[in-house]
């Protein structure tokens, strides 16, 4: 008789490769999170200036 195949190894979260099609874009929240993160840059650049 012969043994069975071993199954697949579980898939871990950050471990596998991004499937696009299982994380949809966020456009909004993108676009915000953009516009945050260019305010804190320009806010640390002026603060930061001789």
């Amino acid at each position: 008789m012969a043994a069975p195949s071993p199954a697949a190894p579980p898939r871990l979260g950050m471990m596998c490769g991004l499937d696009l099609d299982e994380h949809p874009t966020h456009p909004v929240r993108d676009h915000l999170q953009a516009a945050v993160v260019l305010v804190l840059f320009v806010a640390v650049t002026l603060l930061l200036r001789p």
